[in-house]
């Protein structure tokens, strides 16, 4: 064991070791089941990019399993299916995880092969190029989904010029604009001990988690955490995206904290309530009585430091006007009158099974730990989440949404054909 590791634990099942070069070991050991997850971690996303280097993080994560210094693709996939194990990656706005789910027996091989794709990608030119085209192909499929091009569009609004209006993809410019040089350098001052979390769910004990991840991640050489800023808000703004699709689409957004504020909980059980599900208000008025739109939703997108609240519909265009009036109509409803014992309990009842659900899935549990423990800082019992979401009253339903859905501040984005 390394001299100076730090172990606690954050629950009654989650146990957390630094190394010494600070490669953090979270895990949860679950002994009623024969299998695991397996998450390495690294504190990189779209929002740590530059001007010249939009979607480099997803180009990295593509790359990954392309070559190593010692192996290629093939050999790659190989080893991972004589293992029976399944495995892949996500890049989002301010994670890459390179993830695995097998049998208990093969924990140690399985983080072996892991930590060789994420430190040790070949970049062989050939491979950069391959792949290139692969994304490119990737970003210009998205132009046929309005949900992705109108979500884009919202979160540009809501950030501007910072990295966090940018697509995780990156723009079929921006990507090929990636310079291979840039590719290294990037990997090598974002793949670093500080970044990096192992984070194991399942059937490993978390001194075999420790052990094997020290034979891996130990030699690495000390570093800095990530340096972050957080974006200003932007003021609201209107823009109408000209592009043919069969219906209207119709998008409201907003700035609201991040994940590490005191009313996350509060935001989650607003966000139930007003777009998160049939029973939800803004389906229940806008679909079920009125008939205007097909779909219709609310969603909450939370980082460590900010985020955002968006609502989205999709109905002819000629109802667009109507469907948007209808939106400001319940939002003032959530803004003048507190909701009932019934609809918070109901609220409640929603954000509680999905917690609780998640908790059967070993990929949920891991993802969870990695997450929390890069955003965070620290995972919270489940039992504490539980508590938390039944804490939230009336009284804090109407504070959130007299503070952030009423009908001034929102920028809108807008699909027609």
């Amino acid at each position: 064991m390394p001299s100076r590791s730090q172990t606690s634990n954050y629950s009654s099942t989650i146990k957390k070791t630094i190394l010494t070069n600070g490669v953090r070991v979270l895990s949860e050991y679950v002994p009623t089941v024969e299998s695991f997850a397996l998450g390495v971690w690294i504190d990189v996303g779209s929002r740590d990019e530059t001007p010249d280097t939009v979607g480099i993080a997803h180009f990295i994560e593509h790359l990954a399993f392309r070559r190593t210094a010692k192996r290629s693709s093939r050999n790659i996939a190989a080893e991972f299916e004589s293992l029976g194990a399944y495995t892949n990656a996500f890049t989002s706005k301010e994670q890459t995880c390179f993830y695995v789910r097998a049998l208990k027996p093969h924990f140690k091989r399985t983080l072996s092969l892991l930590a060789e794709i994420t430190l040790q990608p070949a970049f062989h030119p050939a491979d950069i190029e391959k792949e290139r085209t692969v994304i490119i192909e990737e970003i210009k499929s998205y132009d046929d989904e309005p949900e992705e091009v109108i979500f884009d569009c919202g979160e540009k609004s809501l950030f501007a010029n910072h990295p966090l209006g940018n697509p995780i993809a990156g723009t079929v410019e921006s990507v090929s604009a990636i310079l291979p040089g840039s590719i290294r350098t990037f990997h090598t001052e974002r793949y670093n001990s500080s970044n990096i979390i192992i984070a194991v769910s399942g059937n490993i004990e978390h001194e075999l988690a420790v052990k094997v991840a020290m034979q891996y991640f130990a030699g690495l050489p000390e570093s800095t955490p990530t340096h972050r800023v957080i974006p200003e808000i932007q003021p609201p703004e209107r823009i109408v995206i000209n592009k043919q699709f069969q219906q209207g689409h119709l998008l409201l957004s907003k700035r609201i904290p991040g994940v590490r504020s005191d009313d996350r909980y509060g935001f989650s059980v607003l966000n139930t309530l007003l777009g998160d599900g049939m029973s939800s208000r803004l389906y229940q008025r806008i679909r079920e009585r009125s008939g205007l739109a097909y779909s219709v939703y609310s969603s909450i997108q939370m980082m460590s430091d900010c985020g955002a609240i968006m609502l989205y519909a999709a109905t002819e265009e000629k109802k667009v006007a109507k469907t948007e009036a209808m939106i400001y109509e319940e939002l003032a409803k959530l803004c003048e009158t507190k909701i009932s014992p019934k609809e918070l309990s109901r609220a409640q009842e929603q954000s509680k099974s999905g917690i609780i659900m998640s908790l059967e899935s070993m990929s949920s549990r891991m993802q969870s730990m990695g997450k929390s423990e890069l955003e965070e800082g620290f995972h919270e019992s489940i039992s504490t989440t539980i508590e938390r979401v039944e804490a939230v009253t009336a009284e804090d339903i109407l504070r959130l949404s007299q503070e952030y859905l009423c009908s001034d501040g929102w920028s809108v984005a807008e699909i027609r054909g």
